[in-house]
Formats: C-alpha cells, sequence, structure tokens
C-alpha cells in the first residue's frame, strides 16, 4: 500500500510541475494569439477530451507530463489541424520578443511555483531554524524516543555523566557541540534538561556514538519557525538563488567534468527514491520544500541552450530576428531531433545507474 501511494505522490508531483510548465507556454501563446490545437496533462492515447472554442483540454493515459501543440512550431508541420491557419496566428508570424516570451514563459512559470511553494512553507509551518534548541521532530527507534523526550520540548542543559560536563544549550550549534565526543567511548550516558509545558525536566539517555560524525545520536531534529511577509519573502529569494545556483554548478560540472559528474546524477527513479522516502517519512513540509526545488531543476535545465529544450528555442528566435529570416523547419527540426536524442540517451544512462543503486 505504501509503493503505491508513494508513485501516486511521485506522479502527481511530477506531473504538476510539468502541467504548470507548458501552462506558462499556452497562457503566453494565447495572449499574442497563437492558435493552441491542444493543451495535454499526461502523455499517451487520450482518455478524456474537451474542446473548446479553439484548443483541444486533454487528459492522457499515462501520467507524466504534458504538452501544447502551437501552430509554427517546427514538429507541427504535419499537424492538419493547423494547414489552414493563417501566418499571422502561427509562432512565425510573431515578433522576436513574442517568441522569447512564448518560449520562455514555462521557465518562469515553473520558477513561480517554486517561489510560490517558498513563501508559503515559510509563512505557515516554517523552514527557518527556531532560535533555541526546541524540538521539531524526533526519529522513530531514536534514544530520543524510547527516553520519552518529545517534539515541542526545548532542550536548554547536557550533562556528560562520564566527564561531569555541564554545556548550556542555546541553540542545535549547544547541541552539537554538548553531543561531540572527547575520546572513543562506543556509548556515553547524559542528562537531558528540557523544558516541557513551563515545567524543567531531567531525562538521562545512553546514546551511541556515530564514527562517521565522532557524535553521540540523539535522534532529534530542530524545530522551525514561521516568518513574517517581509521576512518570509527575503528567506524566499534567498533559498531560491541557492537551489538556482547549486543546479546550475551541476550543469557546469556536468560540462567541464563529464565523465566523472555524469555518475552522481539521478533521474526518475532516482527521484522517485528520494520523494518515497520524504513521503513515508510524514513530513508534508519537506514534500513540498522537494517539489520547489524540482520545478527550480525543470526550469533551470530547460534553460539550457539544447536543441528540443526551451533555451535553444529561444536562441532559435534571437537568431532568426538578426538574419530577418525564418531557419528552414527542416533544419530546425532535424537539429531539435538530435538534442532531445541526446537528452533522451543521457536519461536512460541515469535511470540505468539509479536502478543499479536500488538493487546495489
Amino acid at each position: 500500500m505504501q509503493m503505491i501511494i508513494n508513485i501516486l505522490v511521485f506522479l502527481l508531483i511530477l506531473t504538476t510541475i510539468v502541467t504548470v510548465h507548458e501552462f506558462g507556454h499556452f497562457i503566453a501563446a494565447k495572449f499574442f494569439g497563437v492558435y493552441c490545437g491542444a493543451f495535454s496533462i499526461g502523455m499517451g492515447p487520450k482518455i478524456f477530451a474537451k474542446k473548446g472554442k479553439e484548443t483541444e483540454f486533454q487528459i492522457r493515459a499515462i501520467p507524466i507530463g504534458g504538452f501544447v501543440t502551437m501552430a509554427g512550431e517546427a514538429d507541427q508541420e504535419e499537424n492538419e489541424d493547423f494547414k489552414d491557419i493563417p501566418v499571422e496566428r502561427s509562432l512565425k508570424g510573431k515578433k522576436t520578443y513574442q517568441k522569447l516570451i512564448i518560449f520562455l514563459a514555462g521557465v518562469f512559470n515553473n520558477f513561480l511555483l517554486a517561489v510560490i511553494i517558498l513563501m508559503c512553507l515559510s509563512m505557515t509551518v516554517g523552514l527557518v531554524p527556531a532560535d533555541d534548541a526546541k524540538i521539531g521532530a524526533i526519529s522513530k527507534g531514536s534514544v530520543a524516543e524510547k527516553a520519552s523526550i518529545q517534539v515541542g520540548d526545548t532542550i536548554t542543559k547536557v550533562e556528560n555523566i562520564t566527564t561531569s560536563e555541564v554545556t548550556e544549550i542555546k541553540d542545535f550549534n549547544d547541541l552539537t557541540t554538548a553531543l561531540t565526543a572527547k575520546g572513543n567511548d562506543p556509548m556515553q550516558t547524559f542528562n537531558i534538561t528540557v523544558i516541557r509545558n513551563g515545567q524543567e525536566l531531567v531525562i538521562p539517555v545512553t546514546a551511541e556514538l556515530n564514527s562517521d560524525t565522532h557524535r553521540y545520536l540523539l535522534g532529534v531534529t530542530q524545530a522551525s519557525k514561521t516568518l513574517g511577509f517581509i521576512d518570509s519573502f527575503k528567506y524566499t529569494m534567498t533559498t531560491f538563488g541557492q537551489m538556482a545556483l547549486l543546479i546550475c554548478s551541476a550543469l557546469a560540472s556536468l560540462v567541464t567534468r563529464f565523465a566523472s559528474t555524469v555518475h552522481e546524477l539521478s533521474g526518475p527513479v532516482g527521484i522517485y527514491s528520494i520523494t518515497a522516502n520524504v513521503t513515508q517519512s510524514g513530513q508534508f513540509s519537506e514534500l513540498f520544500y522537494l517539489m520547489a526545488l524540482l520545478s527550480v531543476n525543470i526550469g533551470v535545465f530547460n534553460l539550457m541552450p539544447i536543441p528540443g529544450l526551451d533555451g535553444a528555442q529561444a536562441l532559435f528566435a534571437i537568431a532568426e530576428g538578426i538574419m530577418h529570416r525564418e531557419i528552414p523547419v527542416n533544419t530546425k527540426a532535424f537539429i531539435q531531433f538530435i538534442g532531445l536524442t541526446l537528452v533522451l540517451a543521457l536519461m536512460l544512462f541515469v535511470t540505468y545507474q539509479d536502478i543499479i543503486r536500488l538493487l546495489g
């Protein structure tokens, strides 16, 4: 049952992100009078279709992705629905700046979706760490859970029973310091002082040493706080910028250090695995945070000047504006085919890697 839930959540997140992207193209194209034949949610065979004034709105059987068909696209030359559409209602009849807006509107929508999600999270459930050492979550089966430490407790003091060292705790940095091993004892007993409902409690715990971090594991996560609108906006834009820079850095490494970087990438299977872990944790705020990150990821990736992606489409539009003539449709279609083939090959390779990791 959990696997079914994981799959449904994964498909819902991915389809939402791609649909938002395609809706950006669609609404921009309609604004500039471009004829749109279809707007589809999902891929594969149609299971539902409703004809609007011009556009047929579709739901397709495979709930991954979506698309919008526009008159004048290189891959729509053989579409019978567009044969009688006048050039002024097609992409070919639009000015360069209008084409650029249409081609980049999907990326804009992905970025907007991420900003909205981050703003909502920071103003409601909170994403910024709390100022004190208040506990926001406790790992299942952890030392803290067994010792009956509770979510909402605020840790104020940690006493190491062996060394008699007492550390006053003001934030989680102090807690990390207090739990850092001074020697190599595999187990250590601590008296943890917490404030619960205004009362001070002293809770003894025996924690195990983590050899990687050289700290004793308590199994608690810091609580977060909500922000006002101004602080939330500042936090959102900072976080958005960090996400975008992280993704740009990874893509740059893919170009400069392809052989080593490609082995670190994840495809749909890897994303599903991450989504499943977050879903099972029950932390819905983390699930929406992941959705924001994926939306930024897809937006930045689509900006790359790879034929078939929005970045290349924008470059084609700029080149045509400079030359004052259209690039031959067959040339454009061939270049896009090569680009999409390379992207698909990369996707298949990273998917293979993801499967090997899961089985390994």
